[in-house]
């Protein structure tokens, strides 16, 4: 029979092998992948555009996402790139094409796909000032 001393020793052995294994999920947790390239940009008003961002880092069994950004519009694709990553997407869906229409202060959207997030009001900053728009999305899945 073994001593309490041994239990001891075996409890503190397995608490520390775990402790390391959750710090080890913990740290090494996925982030989102980088995104592929910008689909299209959609004008919203003079300063702000949606951005819709094809992610299709999943591999071949894992189906494109599309997601769709609210930020400051600009020329340059990189430095959009570099603003989309450090945004959160107001929609992630696997449906492309899903902005059907500007309204002043509105955006609409419709999906024939699968919708993994959204959210029904975006805001951007342009010029030092901030920007709201609601988004209306009509979603039908086939």
């Amino acid at each position: 029979m073994l001593k309490p001393k041994a239990y001891k020793l075996a409890f503190l052995t397995l608490l520390l092998v775990c402790i390391v294994q959750a710090a080890y999920i913990f740290f090494s947790g996925s982030s989102l992948p980088e995104p592929s390239k910008i689909i299209s940009v959609t004008p919203v008003d003079t300063a702000g555009a949606v951005y819709e961002v094809l992610y299709d880092s999943g591999g071949a069994t894992v189906p494109f996402v599309y997601r769709y950004f609210l930020i400051e519009k600009t020329d340059d694709s990189v430095a959009a790139l570099d603003k989309i990553k450090s945004s959160s997407p107001f929609l992630v869906t696997q449906s492309s094409g899903a902005v059907r229409a500007t309204l002043p202060g509105r955006v609409k959207l419709r999906t024939l796909d699968v919708v993994y997030e959204y959210r029904n009001i975006a805001y951007y900053e342009a010029n030092g000032e901030w920007k709201r728009v609601k988004l209306d999305l009509t979603s039908d899945i086939p």
